[in-house]
């Protein structure tokens, strides 16, 4: 009887093995993270949008309490890995620091987020933080009083006047 062959297998199969598998990884990595950037870019937009659909009703109600300033006032939010030393908000009231993806809302905007449940009992906003790691760091929801009775908004990646090639600008506008 001849015996089985048991060997398992030779190096120039475990070779093109691996070389079969570093070729795909090249190939598919990229358009991996192409695809979880577009997801954190989508992210971040849909909390951009909850944000001014929170003031928006908030302003529409009239037991809310008080109308929208009449003076911008803003929500920013910050990526977890953002540890740049940024001054406090400049529009009054606000929440959070711009460290470990923190939140600052200002007050109007936080008796809003609260009503639309967008604050936790704890105090803190929920899953509302930059989410985009090559896009934008920051994003920016700035809004006032149109004095018609209206809300005006205006998007950045800072808060202040946006400025051109802001790519959160842009992205909420649909370019």
């Amino acid at each position: 009887m001849k015996k089985a062959n048991d060997r398992g297998f030779s190096l120039v199969e475990l070779i093109i093995v691996v070389a079969i598998m570093a070729i795909l990884i090249v190939v598919v990595a990229p358009q991996y993270i192409k695809y979880v950037e577009r997801s954190r870019n989508a992210t971040d937009l849909q909390n951009a949008r909850a944000v001014v659909d929170a003031i928006e009703i908030y302003a529409t109600d009239p037991d809310s309490g008080f109308p929208p300033p009449d003076y911008w006032q803003a929500v920013t939010a910050f990526a977890v890995n953002d540890t740049a030393d940024r001054p406090d908000n400049f529009h009054g009231g606000s929440y959070g620091g711009a460290r470990n993806g923190d939140t600052r809302v200002d007050d109007y905007a936080w008796y809003a987020m609260e009503a639309a449940g967008l604050i936790k009992p704890s105090g803190r906003p929920v899953g509302i933080r930059a989410q985009s790691k090559y896009s934008w760091e920051t994003w920016t929801v700035e809004y006032k009083s149109d004095g018609k009775g209206g809300i005006m908004f205006r998007f950045g990646e800072k808060a202040g006047e946006p400025v051109a090639g802001d790519k959160f600008r842009e992205a909420i506008a649909g370019k």
